[in-house]
């Protein structure tokens, strides 16, 4: 991890955002990202921890798909959808969680996820 508390880009969708509360609430610093281009340029930046989409189920996957094609598996992922078994389907390697699972999921997902990526980074 880059600081003593992980930052994570959020991309969703305008508006108020469960998932953005939760996080903050936990201690994260999330910074909300409306736009995929955006995303998709500063997610390999070095204060960048780790990425968590919130959107539709095909948006997810999408987004997800061009992440990893361009940045590999160098990123920590979380994907939250109400559509979780056809994104699990499409990125099986991906955490996939539903959108009313969150109060009770969110934070050991992220932790997990981020746990596993600074595996990978440090052997």
């Amino acid at each position: 991890m880059s600081q003593l508390v992980p930052h994570l880009l959020l991309r969703a969708d305008a508006g108020a955002s469960r998932t953005a509360a939760l996080l903050r609430t936990a201690g994260y610093i999330v910074s909300k990202v409306n736009d995929d281009a955006i995303l998709e340029q500063i997610v390999g930046a070095p204060h960048v921890d780790g990425v968590v989409v919130e959107l539709p189920a095909m948006a997810a996957i999408a987004v997800t798909r061009r992440i990893e094609a361009r940045y590999g598996r160098n990123v920590a992922m979380v994907i939250v959808t109400s559509s979780a078994d056809a994104v699990r389907r499409a990125l099986p390697s991906t955490p996939v969680l539903r959108l009313t699972d969150i109060d009770d999921d969110l934070i050991s997902t992220i932790d997990l996820a981020l746990a596993k990526q600074q595996m990978r980074l440090t052997g």
